[in-house]
């Protein structure tokens, strides 16, 4: 699939990683989630192409993902989306395979605006939580939270795997991440298998504006945002860790939908 997607992606004019970084690196915006078919994304590729630009490093316009997300032993990180909590973390270390870059990344959401806080660190310490980890974690924590609100104490709880394409709007800095070929594994349990959601297209827009053309497009095919659809907690919820989803069922049963039309 990754190279259907390539070739279709040869129409886009490219943008390079410094490039997007000076214009659509946001780390404090607002945060829109599609889900779509393989089938659907192909056929909403072609308009893109008409606003957008494809990041491209080197020859490569299709990249892999490895995410470990770090969550309590009763994950609470979960649990806060699922009670449907205004404030919501989320916590990870990032590796950019391809490129062999590592991040140890802090997302707070509030009100709808996601901040990240995010370092680099070497690439061998990716999915542990080191001593300077820690101590970064503590330091946002401490800054996002009240005082009497006590430090968590956080470890690997789930592990994604994914192929990812980013695009970047010309005139407006939008900037749309797809991604596909998404694979979970339950780090907690040595004999976990790992999920493959076949068929599921993730597309999340982040922009600073209410209006953006992605928005336009997907409005025009008739695509609905998706509601409650935080990726992490939904690897929980499909890796059967979660004791109750009641706000990641529609959801949930959209994915079921898109997976079920490849049977």
């Amino acid at each position: 699939m990754a190279t259907t997607f390539d070739s279709k992606l040869n129409n886009f004019s490219s943008i390079t990683l410094t490039e997007l970084n000076a214009s659509a690196s946001f780390l404090k915006r607002i945060d829109r989630k599609f889900l779509l078919t393989w089938k659907q994304f192909s056929e909403v590729l072609e308009e893109l192409k008409e606003n957008f630009q494809v990041l491209q490093i080197v020859d490569k316009k299709v990249f892999s993902y490895d995410n470990v997300y770090m969550d309590t032993d009763d994950y609470f990180f979960y649990n806060q989306h699922e009670n449907k909590q205004k404030a919501r973390t989320k916590v990870r270390t990032r590796l950019y395979k391809d490129s062999d870059l590592a991040f140890f990344e802090y997302k707070q959401k509030e009100n709808g605006i996601t901040s990240k806080y995010r370092y680099e660190f070497p690439s061998d310490e990716h999915g542990k939580m080191t001593k300077w980890k820690k101590r970064f974690f503590e330091w946002v924590w401490q800054s996002m939270y009240d005082s009497t609100v006590k430090v968590p104490k956080i470890f690997p709880a789930i592990k994604t795997r994914y192929k990812r394409i980013t695009l970047v709007d010309r005139l407006w800095g939008e900037r749309l991440t797809i991604d596909f070929d998404i694979r979970t594994l339950d780090l907690r349990d040595e004999d976990a298998s790992e999920t493959n959601l076949k068929n599921l297209v993730i597309i999340e827009s982040k922009s600073l504006e209410t209006n953006c053309k992605s928005l336009e497009i997907m409005e025009k095919h008739g695509f609905k945002q998706a509601k409650s659809c935080s990726k992490y907690s939904l690897w929980v919820v499909y890796s059967w860790l979660a004791k109750k989803y009641n706000t990641f069922k529609d959801t949930m049963k959209e994915i079921e939908n898109i997976k079920n039309e490849m049977k």
